[in-house]
Parts: structure tokens; sequence; C-alpha cells
């Protein structure tokens, strides 16, 4: 498919690493920005340093192959250590929507895609392919999941005493404070009432 092109529904893959539920096409809802990049089969480490690169935005870079050996890929993809999503092109729907309609002529072959529009196809080193990936990518929406704020501790020493020790240490563990020295449940206690009073503490969920 040429520059400007709508890519269609695609979910006949087999998926070998990555969200089995992956849908290329499926429709983008309102005020986001979903970048995915469609890659037929080379095995380039530059797309697993772009995928970690963008891991905290909605960018999904997929690697499709027509090797139909199931096992064979698995234990390549392992092999290769690859970071991106790996799907096998099963009912070869990737290559008669996507591919070949593209006018690629060998592979590697690429394609950057945001909510569903082809903005870039080619070769996956153009220079322009990383250029546009990076446009894209800075429009894409946030994947990273804001903070939670864990409430300020309340209780009394004695009341804490009344906790099992594991539930005094988890206390301390989702704030990141060490307990090392510890190791009576007094000692948890005051190193509780010492440092999760008065401070906020947040937890990444």
């Amino acid at each position: 498919m040429s520059v400007g092109a709508i890519v269609p529904l695609i979910n006949d893959f087999l998926v070998i690493k990555g969200d089995p539920a992956l849908t290329i096409g499926a429709p983008v809802p309102e005020g986001r920005t979903k970048v995915v990049v469609l890659e037929f089969w080379a095995t380039i480490p530059h797309l697993s340093e772009l995928q970690r690169k963008f891991k905290d935005v909605d960018v999904t870079i997929v690697g499709a192959t027509n090797e139909q050996d199931e096992g064979k890929i698995r234990d390549f993809v392992k092999e290769k250590s690859m970071d991106y999503t790996v799907v096998i092109d099963k009912a070869q729907t990737l290559n008669a929507k996507v591919f070949r309609p593209s006018g690629a002529t060998g592979i590697p072959f690429a394609a950057v895609i945001v909510n569903n529009k082809i903005l870039f196809s080619g070769h996956p080193m153009d220079p322009q392919f990383e250029k546009t990936l990076n446009e894209a990518a800075a429009k894409a929406t946030s994947t990273r999941k804001e903070p939670v704020a864990l409430p300020l501790i309340t209780q009394t020493y004695e009341e804490l005493m009344q906790l099992r020790p594991k539930e005094l240490r988890q206390i301390l563990d989702d704030r990141g404070i060490r307990s090392v020295g510890c190791s009576e449940k007094g000692e948890f206690a005051k190193l509780i009432l010492d440092t999760c009073v008065k401070t906020q503490y947040y937890k990444q969920e």
C-alpha cells in the first residue's frame, strides 16, 4: 500500500510474541494516536531498540513473516531476543493487503501506520523511516500509568503493633523504604512512624 492509503482490518495472523489480541487496522478511539510499524521479515536489532525507545507511548512494532513453521519461528525469536511483536502471516493477508499493493520487490520492507493511515512505505533503513516514526511517536498517546498516591500512615504505635510483621514490612516495601536492619515488630513500627506519617509516597501501577 502506498503512502496515504488506509489499512483494512487484519487479524488472521498468528502472534508468536506480543499481544495475542493484536488487530491491525482496528478503529482507534477518538482523541488517541496509535502508531504501528509493520515490518516484513528481517532480523533487524534496530527494531528492538526502537520498541524499547517508544515503550511509554502507543507505538507497536510488528515483524511479519510468511514462514509457516511455528516452532522454527518461536525458536528463532527466542534466539535473537526480539523485543517487538512477531506474527506469522498464516493466511497471507498482510502480504496481500499491505506488502504487494505497496509495490515492494523484496524484504526488509516497513510501513509506518498512524491511526490506520500509511505515512511511510519502504526500506526500514531509509532515513525517512526513522524520521517519520519519530514524528509520529511524538504525537502518540502515552501508555505510562500515573503513579498512585499511597495513604499517609495514621495508626499509632500500638495499632501498628497489632499488625503482622509481613504487613508492616509491606507498608515499607510499597514506599521503597529499606527495612534491612529491622527484625522485631517494634522496629518496623518505629521505622514506619518515622518515615510514613508526614511524607507522601507514590506507587507506580
